[in-house]
């Protein structure tokens, strides 16, 4: 016999309360919902009134009253019908990644123009003759077709001079003078594509890198006629493309150089680990700077940011811990292993073919005990800018400061002056027979190639042979404080370098027997210590709701009495006898001046300086102008070229735009220095006239510069 339809319907609303208990709150409140939309569509049925009970409003006939509730359903005999539903499997928990591939970078063409670099002092050549050069010490110089030609051991006029050809077409003499000295300079353009990618594996686990395309490759430097016999370029006018730059072959590096790779790992308890090569960075950037650019919370940051030449990376594991009340208060400490130098490897004391997957399975490090170890010990309370500007909205002054120190140490090492790779000397040159030389030269001829010398010593040999007790240690501590309250922003930095290595007088020359150095030994051997100084400090003033900026940039370092092998500041080593190095140098990745520091010395070394400027922003803050004047003297004028205590006078100006909304950046840059006796020369090195250099008795002329840029960031 068939149920009625209420029958059917009371007996699924019983099937439905049995098992609310086992359906959550949300789940119960649906399905009564649906019983009492079922029970109004049910013909006879009245709808659901309070208490969920059937009302007798809308009810068929004989149905006006309520019915007396009777004994509840029994029961089901099932068992199985109680027990609960089986849970469905759990979906596999797994990290989530908040963006697979992330790529950031920049693409840059920067104009350069320099006017007279080497300051008219020339290259020190009197006559062509090697012999009777000068050694005036001139990092530059003058550009070739402004000078003679050598012919048979003597000098005439050059076949592309100026005057001579201006003369020869009927122009005047002083006319032609003056047209001719605008020769006098450099005109030159780069270019360079850096890619940052980072590709996140979870939302804790990334790896990153940097990759640098065509890295400040000269504009119209690699031309198909510069590859040698090409049929279709034999001499440049016939130039068709540029070619990709090639390590060996049109160029000393290739087109795509990869500079830093490291993973990173982010643990929940606040442990972060970095291992691989990776920036190398700290504080201001004096001493370790990444060359990313740094940022001091100005607009026009981002072009200088972009106006970058070096960087420093480091081969390292870094173990960092955040710990703190919360964000807002969080320090950092940072300890890491550095792997600075692990000298040379067995394909480069061997050859090629002891490179990896040759006669080894992974070329490797021949000498574990040359290696230079470096350890780092930091602890760094630092906000990220948009913490920063959260923070400096409200008005309440921001201190961050830090303090690191750095430790090195090596056992062995090649002698200094040796030939090999990583002492600047070249690609691992062997000495000749006939060389005589100071221990700071270039001479010599290829031997990482798997060769063997004139003695039949090969490259492995011949570092034995090289190897001293180097006995270095040496300790770095660096200390970082900045300040910012509103517009204000101070910052400085303050490091020391201490330490001690042992090192053969380099004005003894080498032995000429090949490579072995003359009853080279500990004993032959002199104590060597460092003790260098150097700070920055910087202070930045806003008006004008912040669109008017005044600042005063002041820095420091020790010089060395002695000056540094051929008065160069990049050099630390002192030639004279001096057992004491007190130079101290600073990062050039921080020079922020056009020709002093970044072109001429090269970075600040046995030097003071005093950079007062000013900026302006406008167009909505698109646009900016700066003004920058840098005084600087040397702290040991013994170690200028002049035996004068003042370097120069530099005046800069900039006008950059920045581009509030789209990432474009352009600048024009223009520098003067007017170099002062620091840079002159005796004058008894000058005679009246010279045939290859120009008559100025030692006086070091004006340079300037024109510097254009522009960029895009992504």
């Amino acid at each position: 016999m068939l149920r009625s339809k209420q029958e059917r319907t009371r007996s699924r609303s019983l099937r439905v309360q049995r098992s609310l208990p086992r359906l959550g709150p949300i789940a119960v409140a649906l399905a009564a919902l649906a019983l009492a939309t079922e029970a109004r569509a049910q013909p006879g049925m009245g709808g659901m009134g309070m208490g969920g009970m059937p009302g007798a409003a809308g009810g068929g006939p004989g149905q006006g009253k309520d019915k007396k509730e009777g004994p509840a359903e029994a029961a089901p005999k099932d068992k199985k019908a109680l027990q609960p539903i089986d849970p469905v499997p759990a979906q596999p928990k797994g990290l989530r990644r908040l963006q697979l591939f992330e790529l950031h970078g920049y693409m840059r063409t920067r104009g350069d123009y320099f006017h007279r670099l080497d300051m008219g002092l020339g290259d020190g050549m009197l006559t062509g003759d090697p012999s009777e050069a000068i050694d005036i010490d001139n990092k530059f110089k003058p550009p070739p077709a402004t000078q003679g030609e050598t012919v048979d051991g003597g000098v005439r006029v050059s076949d592309a001079d100026c005057l001579a050809g201006l003369t020869a077409n009927g122009t005047n003499a002083s006319k032609a003078q003056r047209r001719c000295n605008r020769r006098n300079g450099t005109a030159s353009a780069n270019m360079r594509l850096r890619l940052e990618p980072t590709l996140h594996v979870t939302d804790m686990v990334r790896v990153h890198s940097q990759i640098d395309v065509l890295d400040n490759v000269v504009l119209g430097s690699t031309p198909d006629s510069f590859l040698g016999e090409n049929p279709w370029a034999p001499i440049d006018i016939y130039t068709r493309t540029q070619e990709a730059p090639s390590d060996g072959r049109n160029s000393w590096q290739d087109s795509i150089t990869v500079k830093r790779a490291y993973g990173e790992i982010q643990f929940g308890w606040g442990l972060n680990l970095k291992f691989g090569r990776m920036p190398h960075h700290w504080g201001m950037g004096i001493v370790a700077n990444d060359g990313n650019g740094y940022y001091r919370g100005q607009r026009d940051d981002i072009n200088r940011m972009l106006d970058m030449d070096y960087g420093d990376s480091v081969d390292s594991i870094r173990l960092a811990v955040d710990f703190g009340k919360d964000r807002r208060r969080t320090h950092t400490l940072t300890a890491s292993w550095d792997w600075a130098s692990s000298g040379p490897t067995t394909a480069q004391v061997l050859g090629p073919e002891w490179a990896s997957r040759n006669n080894v399975g992974q070329d490797f490090s021949v000498e574990k005990f040359d290696n230079v170890y470096q350890w780092r010990l930091s602890i760094e309370r630092r906000d990220d800018p948009s913490m920063l500007q959260r923070k400096l909205a409200l008005g309440t002054p921001v201190v961050n400061y830090g303090a690191i120190a750095w430790l090195r140490y090596q056992n062995l090492d090649r002698v200094t002056g040796a030939p090999g790779l990583g002492d600047g000397l070249g690609t691992n040159p062997t000495w000749a027979e006939d060389n005589t030389d100071d221990g700071l030269g270039r001479y010599g001829s290829s031997l990482g190639n798997g060769d063997l010398d004139a003695t039949g010593d090969d490259g492995h040999q011949n570092y034995t042979n090289l190897l001293i007790h180097r006995k270095a240690l040496v300790v770095t501590p660096d200390l970082w404080l900045r300040v910012n309250w509103r517009t204000l922003r101070v910052e400085f930095e303050a490091a020391g370098v201490i330490g001690r290595f042992n090192q053969r007088d380099l004005e003894e020359s080498p032995a000429e027997d090949n490579l072995v150095l003359e009853d080279i030994g500990d004993d032959d051997l002199s104590r060597q210590w460092i003790t260098q100084l150097g700070y920055a400090l910087e202070f930045k003033y806003g008006l004008f709701k912040d669109r008017f900026h005044l600042g005063l940039d002041q820095g420091f370092s020790t010089g060395d009495d002695a000056g540094g092998a051929n008065r160069n500041p990049y050099n630390p080593l002192s030639v004279g006898g001096n057992s004491y190095h007190t130079a101290f140098r600073f990062n050039p990745a921080y020079m922020q001046d056009l020709l002093l520091f970044r072109e001429l010395l090269g970075t600040v070394s046995n030097a003071a300086y005093f950079r007062p400027w000013a900026a302006f922003y406008f167009l909505q803050n698109n646009m900016s102008a700066r003004l920058d004047l840098q005084y600087a003297m040397a702290h040991q004028r013994q170690a200028t070229y002049g035996n004068k205590t003042s370097w120069g006078l530099e005046i800069d100006a900039a006008v950059r735009y920045h581009d509030v909304r789209e990432p474009i950046f352009v600048q024009l840059q223009y520098g003067v220095l007017f170099p002062f006796g620091g840079f002159d020369r005796p004058a008894n090195l000058y005679p009246p006239s010279g045939s290859n250099m120009v008559p100025n008795g030692g006086d070091a002329k004006a340079v300037q510069s024109i510097q254009a840029m522009v960029g895009i960031r992504f």
